[in-house]
């Protein structure tokens, strides 16, 4: 074999290794193994998980889910080609103060913490693991709206979740189609007091 062939072989190996290495880095969180935030992947909710228990949208309107990752998704609630709000939840187990903000809550829905975060965002604590956020977009959202949009969530749902590898089994890579459904345990349908709209307590 020739010194150019080999040169060339090498170079060659050398340029998949670094395709193969670009191509999985955006799935590397569905990988067995790992942390995030120095927290063991295991433990942590996989964003896909999350996706069933958002709102679902009203005639005219529509959800876009534009990140999933370990820990994490977000989708924006559009009507038309307008944004009226992002809405999220997140595994704070990641990232433990974030839970710090809810320890002063005044203001609390269907028994969890809420605050407010500035004039556009309102946030609530579920099961004391779990951030659901809604921010107004554009025109902006009023404090009942959000409230309202908050509650909409699957908040029973959510507070039964357990970490994604307990619960989610061939997970879609983010943006590829709808995600995998995934009966979680002790969840139930909401009835018909809990579809109305959510009641604020004082907090305790």
């Amino acid at each position: 074999m020739s010194r150019t062939l080999r040169w060339g072989l090498g170079l060659a190996l050398v340029a998949g290794l670094l395709l193969g290495a670009f191509l999985f880095l955006p799935f590397r969180s569905w990988l067995p193994g790992g942390t995030v935030a120095d927290v063991p992947t295991r433990e942590v909710v996989n964003g896909p998980a999350f996706n069933r228990l958002f709102p679902k949208p009203q005639p005219g309107e529509e959800l876009i889910f534009t990140q999933e990752k370990r820990g994490f998704s977000q989708a924006r609630l559009k009507a038309g080609d307008s944004t009226k709000a992002l809405l999220s939840i997140s595994d704070v187990i990641t990232a433990p103060e974030a839970r710090d903000k809810f320890n002063s809550a005044s203001q609390r829905l269907r028994s969890w913490p809420l605050v407010e975060q500035g004039p556009q965002a309102s946030a609530l604590l579920v099961a004391d693991r779990f951030q659901v956020k809604v921010i107004g977009q554009g025109a902006g959202l009023d404090q009942e709206t959000r409230h309202e949009l908050l509650g909409a969530f699957d908040l029973s749902g959510l507070a039964a979740l357990s970490p994604a590898s307990k619960t989610v089994r061939g997970a879609l890579a983010p943006g590829q189609g709808e995600p995998v459904r995934v009966p979680v345990p002790g969840s139930r349908k909401k009835d018909a007091a809990e579809l109305a709209t959510p009641v604020l307590e004082p907090a305790a």
